[in-house]
C-alpha cells in the first residue's frame, strides 16, 4: 500500500490542535533518485519533560514509501509509558502499514511475524542479532495448527513506548529445531513453551543467557506476566550503536531547528540556581561545623586563649556571610532584571547579566568554601587539644605544612598515608596546572587525602560497626581529621551509571589482587573545586573492608556527566 508524507502532516496537525504535540517543522531535501522529507516534533509527554523528535522519509514521490527512521531524545531516562515516537508521527488506523516500512521490509512491528521455515528462521534470527535499536524476541505458537485465528501480539500486552521498537517472531513447533540450531553458536535455546529475547552480537557484558530465556510464556494461558516482565527489565539496558545511529544521535542535538530562545534562558537559570544551592549547602555546612566547634570548646576550659582568636574569626566569617547573602540578593534582583529583559527581546544582554550573576554566585560560594575550611582545620585543632586532657596550647592553632608542588603531594602520601594508595595521578592533575586556584584545589586535596587515612585507621582501630563507610565517618564527632560533608558524594546520578561512555571514564586502574581486571568503577568522588570548569574532582575506591586501604584513582578536572556538551 502506498504512503503519503501528507497523512504524516495530518497527523500532527491533529496532535498540535488537540496540544499533544507543542509544534513541529517539515524540510524537504531534493535528491533525483531518492527525494527526502523530514519532520522535527516537539511534545511533553510530562509537565516537566521535553521530547525532541525527527523522522526522515526517503523516496515517497513515485512509488511505495522506501524508508523511514525516527530518532527520539527526551530531557530525562524515557519512560516506557509514554506514547511511542513511532505514534506519534504515524496515524493510528489498523490498515496503514507503515510498520512495514524500513531496511527490514519482511518484518512488522504491529503483529507477530510467523517463522515457519528454515529461511524466515536464519532472516529471523540473523537480522535480530544485528539489530541496533529495536528489541527482537522469540514467541511459540504451539496451537498454530489448531486455531483459526492467531494470538495476540506481545506488543499489544507492553507498555506504550513498545510501539515501533520491539519485534516478534512466532516460531511454528515444526521451525523448533531450525530455530535452536542457529541459537546454538550463541549459547541460548528457545524452549518449548517460552521466549527467548535475542541479545546482539556481540552480547553486551551485563546480559546474562538467564535474563534472556523465559521458560514458561503460553499466550493461551491467558496474559504472559513473566515474558512482559523480562522484556521490560531488559529495554533499558545498553545497547551497541553503530555509526549510522550515533550520527542521527548527533544531528538530532547540534541541528535541531525547534529549540527556542526560551531554553536557553532556562538553561542558564539552571546553571544559576546550581550555584545558588552550592553556596546554600556551604553556609548549611558551615553551621553544623560552628555547633560542633560550641560543644568543643566547653570541653577546653583551658584554652580560653585558642577559643577568643577562634570567636574573633568567627565573626569575621559571619561578615563574610552576610556579604555573600547580600550579594545572592542582588543577584535575585537581576535574575528579575534578566525576566524583564528577555520580555523586553534584548536576549544578548539577558544572556551575559546571567553568566555574570552565575559567576558572581560561584565566587561568593568559594569564599564560603574557604571559610568552611579554616573552620575544619581549627576544629581538628580543638579536638587534639581536647584529647591533649587539659594541656592547653600557646599560640593559635598550627596551619600545617601543604604540598608545594603535585609532585610533593605524591611523595609525602606514599610516605605519611600508608592506608592511601594513588594512582597515576601526576597524568590527571595536568589540566590544574598554571590556573589561579591551583594552590587552593592542591591544599584540598591533600587534607582530602589526610582525612582519608584518617578514616581507614579509624575503621581499623574501632571497627566497621561504628564506621561502616565513608558517610559515617564525616558525621563522627571524634574524627581526628575532619572534612565538610558537603564536599563528598557516595555516588553518581542513575543517568551517569548507566550511559556506557559516562560510566567507561569512571573505571579506573587498580592492583589485579583488588580485583581480577585491573579496573574498579570510582563513582565515590570529593569536591576539590566549585562547579565553574574544570570544577576539579578526587575519585576513589574504598577498600576498608577488604585490605583496609583506599585507592584514589583520579584527581584532576570534572569527568563528563550528562551536562557536558
Amino acid at each position: 500500500m502506498k504512503q503519503s508524507p501528507q497523512l504524516i502532516e495530518q497527523r500532527l496537525d491533529e496532535l498540535v490542535s488537540a496540544g499533544t504535540v507543542e509544534s513541529f517543522v517539515r524540510h524537504d531535501y531534493h535528491d533525483v533518485k531518492r527525494p527526502s522529507r523530514m519532520f522535527e516534533a516537539r511534545w511533553r509527554p510530562e509537565k516537566d519533560v521535553i521530547v525532541r523528535a525527527r523522522m526522515m522519509l526517503t523516496g515517497f514521490d513515485d512509488g511505495p514509501l522506501s524508508t523511514w527512521e525516527i530518532i527520539a531524545e527526551a530531557s530525562k531516562p524515557w519512560d516506557w509509558s509514554w506514547p511511542s515516537p513511532a505514534t506519534m508521527f504515524w496515524p493510528k488506523p489498523s490498515d496503514l502499514s507503515w510498520d512495514l516500512a524500513g531496511a527490514r521490509a519482511l518484518f512488522r512491528y504491529r503483529t507477530a511475524n510467523p517463522v515457519d521455515s528454515a529461511a524466515s528462521t536464519r532472516e529471523a534470527v540473523r537480522a535480530a542479532l544485528d539489530a541496533q535499536a529495536d528489541i527482537h524476541v522469540l514467541t511459540i505458537d504451539d496451537e498454530l495448527q489448531d486455531r483459526d485465528r492467531p494470538l495476540m501480539p506481545l506488543v499489544r500486552y507492553l507498555p506504550a513506548s513498545f510501539v515501533g521498537r520491539l519485534v516478534e517472531h512466532r516460531v511454528a513447533p515444526w521451525a523448533l529445531t531450525a530455530v535452536n540450531r542457529e541459537l546454538k553458536p550463541l549459547g541460548l535455546r528457545l524452549p518449548p513453551a517460552g521466549a527467548l529475547i535475542v541479545p546482539q552480537r556481540p552480547r553486551p557484558a551485563q546480559i546474562r543467557p538467564a535474563d534472556l530465556v523465559i521458560a514458561e510464556a503460553r499466550f493461551s494461558l491467558g496474559r504472559p506476566q513473566a515474558l512482559i516482565d523480562a522484556v521490560i527489565r531488559h529495554a533499558p539496558l545498553p545497547r551497541h550503536a553503530g555509526p549510522d545511529l550515533h550520527r542521527h544521535v548527533s544531528l538530532l542535538r547540534e541541528q535541531f531547528t525547534l529549540t527556542t530562545d526560551q531554553e536557553a534562558v532556562e538553561d542558564l537559570e539552571e546553571g544559576l540556581d546550581a550555584a545558588e544551592a552550592q553556596l546554600a549547602a556551604a553556609l548549611q555546612a558551615q553551621e553544623r561545623l560552628r555547633g560542633e566547634l560550641a560543644e568543643t570548646s566547653a570541653l577546653l576550659h583551658a584554652a580560653q586563649q585558642e577559643v577568643q582568636i577562634h570567636r574573633t574569626r568567627e565573626t569575621e566569617a559571619l561578615e563574610a556571610v552576610e556579604e555573600a547573602r547580600a550579594a545572592l540578593a542582588e543577584a535575585h534582583a537581576a535574575h528579575e532584571q534578566l525576566l524583564t529583559t528577555v520580555a523586553t527581546s534584548d536576549l544578548g544582554q539577558a544572556l551575559r547579566d546571567a553568566e555574570a550573576r552565575r559567576d558572581a554566585a560561584e565566587s561568593e560560594a568559594e569564599t564560603a568554601e574557604d571559610l568552611l575550611d579554616e573552620q575544619a582545620r581549627e576544629i581538628a585543632w580543638l579536638r587534639s587539644q581536647l584529647a591533649a586532657a587539659g594541656q592547653p596550647s600557646e599560640g593559635p592553632p598550627p596551619q600545617g605544612s601543604h604540598p608545594a608542588t603535585w609532585e610533593e603531594l605524591v611523595e609525602r602520601a606514599a610516605s605519611e598515608l600508608d592506608r592511601i594508595v594513588l594512582g597515576d595521578v601526576l597524568a590527571t592533575v595536568r589540566p590544574l596546572r598554571g590556573h589561579t586556584a591551583e594552590a587552593t584545589w592542591r591544599q584540598r586535596t591533600w587534607e582530602a587525602l589526610r582525612a582519608l587515612d584518617a578514616y581507614a585507621r579509624a575503621k581499623t582501630e574501632h571497627g566497621p560497626e561504628l564506621l561502616p563507610h565513608l558517610t559515617a565517618y564525616l558525621s563522627w564527632k571524634d574524627a581526628p581529621v575532619p572534612l565538610p560533608r558537603s564536599r563528598y558524594s557516595a555516588t553518581e546520578s542513575q543517568l551517569v551509571l548507566n550511559t556506557p561512555k559516562l560510566r567507561e571514564e569512571r573505571m579506573l586502574p587498580v592492583p589485579r589482587e583488588v580485583h581480577p581486571s585491573g579496573r574498579v568503577l570510582m563513582a565515590e568522588h570529593i569536591r576539590i573545586g566549585s562547579g565553574k570548569p574544570p570544577a576539579p574532582r578526587l575519585h576513589l575506591y574504598d577498600n576498608t573492608s577488604g585490605n583496609g586501604r583506599i585507592y584514589v584513582g583520579h584527581i584532576g578536572e570534572h569527568l563528563r556527566n550528562s551536562r557536558t556538551n
